[in-house]
């Protein structure tokens, strides 16, 4: 019987040191984007590997395209994170002044010093600013000279599949596409929305594609070259986490991942007449590359790989979008969690948006707004949270808190209405979900009522 479906047991019998001496490696695009992400260090340390591998690596030229077509939008929201640091210093220091100028304590009680306060903050604040400007400056810009561009177009010189050359290609593999993903056939089906909001279309050479077909174009592609290895051994690295490449078991409260899809294996062993297919995401890969390379990987590194992986699996967190509602809504969440504890953590442009120390524990607090213009992607990517739950397999932090921010009252039953037929929650212990009530006071957004939500 075991014969019969080897794509079940396939990582069981296979010879690691072996796969690892001969197998062609091939990347996927969010790997190569990644390296805009990293520190400079972790970047250092994954192109030594690559190196090491240069005769081994290949990407497909799927793979290639996203990589030049995504590249300055990765660069732009990197660089928005000091832009919207900045706006949290502004704010938080004229709120500060504000607050204080209320009390009137210049008038009624002499030995508290505010002026004092508020000078030694604005002290803070710019030598922190002066910070900002110092790391900015290292921060790769859109408009000049890519070293790391140039890096990667280096390191894959001659080592990109071919193009397609003919439209009918194209559409016929689009056309598979998307009765695959119909029937939830991997790899690629949770990209099925991109083009629901904006044009979904782009053409390169003359040949139309769509975006959401990427992943099965480049999956095509790498199995087209998977027949023409002589070695018959292939490790694919990616650092897409979602339910379309991995297969992912719910038990105990919690989401495990116990490798590729078997469709994927069945496919690079069928089609791709393959002896060893293993999948691996970037931190898998520096583990291993570790152990069967000797490759120099800190544990810096590995941390910082993690994160970021972490930090991709939820969809909004390489979306650049951040507009004055949101900074807002995140700015009063902010203010009623400090009445409450002592420290809080901005962690914008990263998951999650804010982080507690509390005793013993890592508490962490995601924000949604509740408004018919953002509803759509906010429950995509409030779905891409509950269904991803590696963080706290991770050690991250011990309980996540999402927060829906609404604008009234009367919006608390549509939006528990909404979450129960729209969301696919698992009860996980670790979770817990609110709705927050803000409205504005003076100049500030504030924070005046929470509820618990029971959407289920």
């Amino acid at each position: 019987m075991k014969e019969l479906f080897p794509e079940y047991d396939h990582s069981e019998s296979l010879n690691y040191p072996d796969v690892w001496e001969s197998a062609l490696f091939v990347f996927d695009t969010n790997v190569l984007l990644n390296l805009y992400r990293y520190h400079e260090s972790t970047r250092r340390e994954l192109l030594k590997i690559l190196k090491t591998l240069e005769d081994r690596i290949w990407i497909p030229h799927h793979v290639a395209l996203e990589f030049q077509r995504n590249r300055l939008s990765v660069i732009a929201s990197q660089g928005n994170g000091f832009k919207e640091m900045r706006t949290i210093l502004t704010t938080t220091k004229n709120k500060l002044k504000d607050d204080i100028y209320k009390l009137g304590l210049h008038n009624r009680h002499t030995l508290i010093n505010a002026e004092k306060l508020i000078n030694d903050f604005e002290e803070l604040t710019n030598n922190f600013s002066k910070e900002l400007e110092t790391l900015e400056s290292s921060q790769q810009k859109i408009n000049e000279h890519d070293p790391i561009k140039k890096l990667i177009e280096e390191l894959f010189s001659g080592k990109v599949g071919s193009a397609h050359k003919l439209q009918k290609e194209v559409d016929d593999l689009s056309k598979e596409a998307e009765t695959r993903y119909k029937l939830k056939i991997p790899p690629g089906y949770k990209d099925d929305e991109k083009d629901k909001n904006k044009p979904d279309d782009f053409m390169h050479k003359g040949i139309f594609y769509k975006r959401k077909y990427g992943d099965y174009i480049a999956w095509s592609q790498t199995l087209d070259k998977a027949q023409t290895l002589t070695s018959k051994k292939l490790i694919f690295i990616t650092d897409d986490g979602k339910e379309d490449w991995w297969q992912k078991l719910n038990g105990e409260g919690s989401s495990n991942n116990v490798g590729p899809r078997t469709e994927l294996i069945d496919e690079a062993l069928r089609i791709g007449k393959l002896e060893a297919f293993l999948m691996y995401r970037p931190e898998g890969f520096l583990k291993y590359a570790k152990e069967s390379l000797q490759a120099s990987v800190s544990e810096d590194a590995m941390n910082d790989v993690r994160k970021i992986s972490i930090s991709n699996t939820v969809t909004h967190l390489t979306d650049s979008y951040v507009d004055l509602t949101s900074t807002n809504a995140e700015y009063a969440i902010k203010d009623w969690l400090s009445t409450t504890f002592q420290y809080v953590e901005g962690v914008r442009a990263n998951f999650p948006d804010f982080i507690v120390h509390h005793e013993e524990e890592i508490l962490a607090f995601e924000i949604f707004l509740f408004t018919p213009d953002r509803l759509d992607r906010e429950l995509r990517i409030f779905n891409d949270i509950c269904e991803t739950e590696s963080f706290f397999n991770e050690d991250l932090f011990d309980d996540l808190t999402i927060i829906w921010v609404v604008n009234k009252e009367s919006d608390l039953p549509a939006l528990s209405k909404i979450l129960k037929k729209h969301t696919n929650f698992n009860h996980n212990r670790n979770i817990s979900i609110q709705a927050a009530l803000m409205e504005s006071t003076g100049n500030f957004p504030t924070i005046t009522k929470l509820w618990p939500i029971n959407t289920w």
